[in-house]
């Protein structure tokens, strides 16, 4: 166990993480299974040697194989709300996110939309992946209230089967403003979801004060307008509220963890994802005001930033081969100092 002064968080996609003879998405894509016991392998190594208390999982399609690949490396807390879906009960199209911890997972419930507030605006939801709300017992910090997300991913969606011509429909201009549309489609979705998930956590905290933790695969950088919401603290008409709407505002724990440091000491952030040569950052974990040292009440502080990506910068093909196609995101946070 890691010193009982400093907590350590995680955030995987797990990258099609099923178990054969099930497939993901087509039914060509099934592992064999001494290829299943290298991707579990590789895992159970970044994990064990990340030495994290919590940890999020996304893509997740074998939730009871990675419920007991964890249980068998010292994750006796396991929580997951939704399940995978198949086509035809072996080909899987829509994975599921989860929590592992060290710590007791109290309970775990799914982020449900508050549907008074949609109707106000004549929108018709359902996210496209659950989130997992679970409240988790931690040291210094007590009852925390801590989130996975996999919001939305770039990928346009796809138009309802229509009644035009084939001929029509495959015309490169009709198919260039689909493909638009659809971007534009996928955005608006990703943006709901980030916006309803952060009504979810506010109306947490307003009731219990309890800390935040959300972490997860956001498919798109968080300085993008869709996710403004997750880190607002003010309305546009009030200056004044910031006063009061501060408790409720998450951070970047990559932005806690450089104020910490100091300008002097910054240092480049890294892609936690690479589409050809093209880096980005899409893996995040976002915190309540209880980790900012700059906030008078925090509790712990922001004292390592770790991105785990030679696996994708600098691949093994013997050791990889079955790894992930993003970075693994690592936060640890330690007793405030002064």
């Amino acid at each position: 166990m890691p010193s009982p002064e400093s907590l350590t968080f995680t955030t995987i996609n797990m990258f099609n993480f099923v178990e054969p003879p099930n497939a993901y998405y087509d039914f060509e894509n099934i592992l064999t299974q001494e290829e299943w016991l290298k991707k579990q392998g590789w895992f159970k190594d970044k994990i064990t040697a990340l030495n994290s208390d919590v940890i999020g999982f996304q893509e997740v399609f074998s939730p009871s194989a990675l419920e007991a690949l964890v249980n068998e490396i010292g994750y006796s807390y396991f929580a997951t709300v939704d399940e995978p879906k198949s086509e035809d009960g072996y080909v899987f199209n829509s994975p599921v996110v989860a929590f592992a911890s060290r710590y007791p997972i109290l309970n775990a419930q799914p982020v449900i939309a508050e549907q008074a507030q949609l109707s106000r605006f004549g929108i018709e939801f359902e996210f496209n992946r659950v989130p997992v709300h679970a409240s988790i017992e931690l040291p210094h910090l007590g009852i925390t209230d801590c989130y996975v997300v996999h919001f939305k991913s770039q990928r346009p969606k796809e138009p309802e089967e229509s009644n035009e011509t084939d001929e029509t429909n495959s015309s490169p201009l009709h198919q260039l403003h689909d493909e638009q549309l659809g971007s534009w489609l996928s955005t608006v979705q990703r943006g709901l979801e980030a916006n309803i998930l952060h009504n979810h956590i506010i109306q947490q905290r307003k009731e219990s004060n309890q800390p935040v933790i959300m972490m997860g695969d956001f498919n798109k950088p968080l300085f993008h307008d869709e996710f403004k919401g997750l880190l607002s603290h003010e309305l546009r008409f009030d200056k004044f509220s910031t006063d009061y709407l501060t408790r409720f505002q998450l951070k970047d724990s990559w932005d806690i963890y450089c104020e910490l440091k100091g300008a002097d000491l910054l240092e480049e952030r890294v892609s936690t994802h690479y589409y050809g040569a093209k880096g980005s950052v899409l893996d995040y974990i976002l915190l309540s005001n209880e980790f900012d040292s700059s906030f008078s009440g925090s509790i712990l502080e922001v004292v390592d930033y770790t991105v785990t990506d030679q696996h994708i910068v600098n691949p093994r093909f013997e050791i990889d081969q079955f790894s992930t196609d993003h970075a693994l995101v690592s936060i640890t946070a330690r007793i405030r100092q002064a």
